[in-house]
């Protein structure tokens, strides 16, 4: 997604969708920005505000493909441990972002279903099966003409669903992921990028990218070549006395492309 440049807020580390049911419940306005391992790298941003999702979007960063909306939802619900970036943002940079990003915007049923698949998991919910459901639904028709609302305790009973109280629920707030294990993120295709990134370097720009590709080199995780973007992008652009700036907004905007996010 196109977002605005500001300061890293914080990192977690855990399972993203947690982390982003917490952000919900405390009410968060910015984005996170996940990279992960499936079928290829891939970086995944989500912009919220007041809590709730507006904008969801994932790239996949070698076949420059994007997947948009409520099916990025359900991708990062499925995530495992990761490296979860959070960049707080105001509430004209939210109407901005949104406004440049629409294509990536998420439903409202999208939403729904991101909070009811976490309730079925946090309380072990059962769900009822086919014919359960057909009966329930003869039942509610049966007793009325028009439709019937079932009484949510009687619903609640059937399936077992356990009402958390206020207690449960500030606990599992203030300590969520307070005691997960948390596992680091393996870049598993990292030595594949670094090669792609210097080939870049080596064909667009040759010797006088010498010190870019060494700072490259010199990084040993994803995580590491996102924390010197800063330091890369400054070694480029002191090239402009050897080379046109186009070229070198160029191999910028191919280098960010490889890397599924801006340098700075």
């Amino acid at each position: 997604m196109i977002l605005p440049k500001t300061a890293l807020t914080k990192i977690e580390k855990g399972k993203p969708g947690r982390i982003l049911e917490n952000l919900m419940l405390s009410k968060f306005s910015g984005y996170i920005r996940v990279g992960f391992k499936m079928d290829e790298l891939c970086s995944a941003e989500v912009l919220l505000e007041n809590g709730k999702i507006l904008a969801a979007e994932i790239l996949r960063i070698k076949s420059k493909k994007s997947v948009y909306g409520d099916e990025v939802l359900s991708e990062l619900a499925n995530l495992e441990n990761s490296v979860v970036e959070i960049y707080t943002l105001s509430p004209e940079q939210i109407k901005k972002a949104l406004e440049l990003n629409k294509s990536a915007r998420v439903s409202e049923a999208g939403v729904m279903r991101l909070e009811r698949d976490k309730i079925i998991e946090r309380y072990g919910i059962e769900k009822p099966d086919e014919k359960e459901i057909e009966q329930v639904i003869t039942e509610a028709v049966g007793n009325s003409e028009l439709a019937v609302e079932l009484e949510k305790e009687k619903i609640m009973k059937k399936y077992g669903i356990k009402k958390p109280s206020e207690e449960e629920i500030d606990y599992l707030i203030s300590n969520a992921l307070g005691e997960e294990e948390i596992e680091e993120v393996v870049s598993v295709d990292f030595g594949q990028l670094k090669k792609e990134l210097v080939d870049i370097l080596s064909s667009k720009i040759g010797k006088p990218s010498k010190k870019t590709v060494g700072i490259i080199e010199s990084c040993g995780s994803y995580e590491e070549l996102i924390k010197k973007g800063t330091e890369i992008e400054k070694a480029l652009r002191t090239l402009v006395m050897f080379l046109p700036r186009e070229k070198i907004e160029e191999v910028i905007s191919e280098i960010e492309q490889k890397i599924g996010r801006k340098l700075t």
